[in-house]
């Protein structure tokens, strides 16, 4: 079994994915548009977004891979009720890392040591998306 997170954006898919790419040392594997798959069935439930959004994007981290989309934006709601948990290696990669989500973003929790983690804090990005970021110990 895999799970894998899949976001819904309200058109930023695109934009999120990339920076979390550069940021994460990520790898794009899919990426494609409502446009460019206008022939392929939606599942069912679905609603088409503008043909230059993100039908489907797929991040791979590592072993772990974030999914996305975009939604039209009168469908979109806030995400809500779950984080995207960063377990990364070191304290300066995982301060690094927290610095660049909160960017334009709201801090949460401040990054600080706990009794699990060299660093911990939350903090949701400029997307709308929750994350947990953690500095294992090693």
């Amino acid at each position: 079994m895999n799970i894998a997170p899949q976001l819904a954006f309200a058109g930023e898919c695109r934009q999120a994915f990339e920076f979390y790419a550069r940021l994460m040392g990520g790898v794009i594997t899919e990426m494609n548009t409502f446009g460019a798959n206008e022939d392929k069935a939606l599942p069912p439930g679905s609603t088409a977004a503008a043909a230059d959004q993100v039908r489907f994007a797929e991040l791979s981290l590592g072993k772990s891979t974030l999914r996305g989309n975009d939604v039209p934006a009168d469908q979109h709601r806030p995400m809500q009720g779950f984080n995207v948990s960063l377990h990364i290696e070191g304290a300066d990669e995982a301060r690094r890392i927290f610095a660049a989500l909160g960017e334009g973003g709201t801090v949460t929790t401040p990054l600080s040591k706990v009794d699990w983690a060299d660093q911990f804090g939350m903090v949701t990005d400029r997307f709308g998306v929750p994350w947990l970021v953690l500095a294992v110990k090693g």
